[in-house]
């Protein structure tokens, strides 16, 4: 009987211990699969609500000039950021941030979630400490600020159109900034924070860290105090003649390193943005990228070949025809009516009609074999980027008028750098030589990365027709010809003034009353240190715009400045400043 009334009792508890073996099994089988089939995505999730990574930004590298000056350098900002992912609520996030930072909340809120998935974005760059302070106190889950390096130019518009610009994001987007971007720009790194269930940073974890590698710096060949004195002058030679723009060069002859390359006007990189859409230009580098007819500044390229090859004899006098004269069909005329002068006096007095005749000498076949020689045509090789080749015509398209015109300065088209190093050949022994900005990339602990130097130059004159033309052609200009206002008393300078008109924009004509004024020299006479050229455009003509006006003085001013930074001793013989010439170029 008793066995009987035990049967039901011994099946419930089958039953139970069924049920509870069952429920075992599921629960073994549920933690095997979430242990091993799950384990990634869970694994993941955890890493993403417990880890945060953040960017460790380069620190730029460094332009500083040939003495150590920094031209473009990295300081620190505070900006804020937000992993959208673990702010619980974005619209009260958008709140405060528009409270703190006073930005639209609307727009701060669409950009929270348009992030979407991001894990770091950033909402404002360069904000104020007070404004980090305000915002690390309001602890809002997933917002938070820190330090990134923004760029700096502590000189200002100093060098601008040459140095360029960055973005907001530190990419290069103009200048040597654009073009040594592998070099400045360095390499980023990240960290990864720990959170705890709190959102609590509390610990780095080291397998996420990797550090940054800061950027290289770009040492230049450019002075600073040599630059500001250029742009200084220059500056005071477009307000005084009320011209468009100027360019200066400041080369040294023997070496080709450029010392100064001044644009006016120019700009501020530390508010590029604030310059009108139109005003693209002055970011350019005008002086290796705008090509112009050099005017008689060119003489001197075409006296010396014609010297070089026996053509012309030093004294010989030459027929300027009382300053009118046909050849031709062409009529050519001088600003002075001069009957006979001696081929120093041609270029002294810069005569187009002794010019003229001394190109039909050389001939159109030997006149474009000495352009090439000389470098126009062609690049120079300085190593900044967009520079233009100049025009030269090619010999088929050379007609009767085109052998008189390039003695002239006219027909072709050079750039201020062509005309500055072609110039220093008269300075440094008759040498072709390259020039260059960058003398050096070095990494952050000073060592040497790569290192520029000059180039051997080629010879284009012999030394003793370079040195001829030096002291019995040029040195004449600036004491008695039409650079007087280029002199200096306690150095002899030397060099050649133009005036060139401004073709129109399609080549059809020029535009009326539109000169550009130059002067191109050195000094002093015995081992030239300083090759200078000063381009002014479109000065107003009622008040002034020959070369020997408009630029001259201007170069006589940085030639002062520069000669005297330098320590270069005063010449002996260094004649006195003499009277104004009356001829004009």
């Amino acid at each position: 009987m008793d066995s009987v009334r035990t049967r039901p009792g011994r099946r419930a508890g089958l039953l139970l211990l069924g049920a509870l073996m069952a429920t075992l099994i599921a629960l073994a089988g549920r933690l095997v699969q979430i242990n091993v089939a799950q384990r990634p995505r869970l694994m993941a999730r955890a890493q993403q609500q417990q880890q945060s990574v953040v960017p460790l930004p380069a620190r730029r590298g460094l332009v500083i000039d040939a003495m150590g000056r920094i031209l473009a350098g990295s300081a620190l900002q505070q900006s804020v950021f937000a992993d959208p992912q673990l702010v619980p609520d974005k619209h009260e996030a958008a709140r405060v941030l528009s409270r703190v930072l006073g930005l639209p909340a609307v727009e701060l809120g669409q950009d929270l979630i348009a992030a979407g998935q991001r894990r770091f974005f950033v909402i404002q760059r360069g904000i104020e400490p007070s404004q980090a302070d305000q915002l690390n106190r309001a602890a809002v889950p997933g917002l938070g600020t820190f330090e990134e390096p923004y760029r700096h130019y502590p000189l200002g518009s100093l060098a601008a159109a040459m140095l360029g610009f960055v973005s907001v994001d530190g990419v290069g987007l103009a200048g040597l900034e654009h073009q040594c971007d592998d070099w400045l720009r360095g390499e980023a790194g990240m960290k990864t924070i720990v959170r705890d269930a709190g959102r609590r940073a509390f610990w780095l974890a080291e397998e996420g860290y990797v550090p940054p590698r800061d950027g290289y710096h770009v040492v230049l060949t450019l002075d600073a105090v040599i630059q500001s004195a250029a742009e200084r002058e220059l500056s005071a030679a477009i307000e005084r003649f009320q011209a468009e723009s100027g360019i200066a060069i400041v080369m040294e002859p023997a070496t080709g390193a450029v010392l100064a390359l001044a644009h006016v006007p120019g700009f501020d990189p530390n508010h590029f943005r604030d310059y009108a859409a139109g005003s693209g230009w002055r970011f350019r580098p005008r002086a290796i990228t705008d090509p112009f007819e050099p005017g008689s500044t060119f003489k001197p390229f075409i006296a010396a070949p014609a010297l070089a090859e026996g053509l012309v004899r030093p004294g010989e006098m030459i027929d300027c025809e009382g300053g009118l004269w046909r050849d031709g069909k062409r009529l050519l005329h001088d600003h002075h009516p001069y009957s006979g002068l001696t081929f120093e006096e041609v270029l002294t007095k810069s005569s187009n009609i002794g010019m003229a005749k001394i190109g039909k000498r050389l001939g159109p076949q030997r006149m474009q074999a000495w352009l090439k020689k000389w470098g126009f045509g062609e690049k120079s090789g300085i190593d900044l980027v967009g520079e233009d080749a100049g025009i030269v015509p090619p010999r088929h398209r050379w007609t009767s008028f085109t052998t008189t015109s390039v003695p002239m300065g006219q027909e072709l088209a050079v750039t201020p750098m062509q005309l500055c190093r072609a110039f220093c050949a008269f300075a440094n022994g008759g040498k072709l030589v390259r020039p260059y900005f960058v003398r050096a990339v070095l990494a952050s602990d000073g060592s040497v990365v790569q290192e520029f130097g000059p180039q051997p130059g080629r010879e284009v004159l012999k030394p003793g027709t370079a040195d001829w033309m030096k002291r019995h052609v040029l040195a004449a200009a600036v004491n008695s010809g039409t650079g007087t206002r280029a002199a200096l008393a306690r150095y002899q300078v030397f060099g050649k003034t133009g005036t060139a008109q401004v073709p129109r924009i399609g080549g059809a004509g020029y535009v009326p009353d539109g000169y550009v004024g130059s002067f191109v020299g050195a000094a002093p006479l015995e081992e030239p240190r300083m090759v200078v050229l000063v381009s002014v455009r479109m000065p107003k003509r009622s008040i002034g715009y020959y070369g020997g006006t408009v630029a001259a003085p201007a170069a006589r001013e940085i030639l002062a400045a520069g000669l005297a930074y330098l320590g270069v001793p005063p010449e002996r013989d260094a004649p006195p400043r003499v009277a104004q010439s009356a001829a004009v170029d």
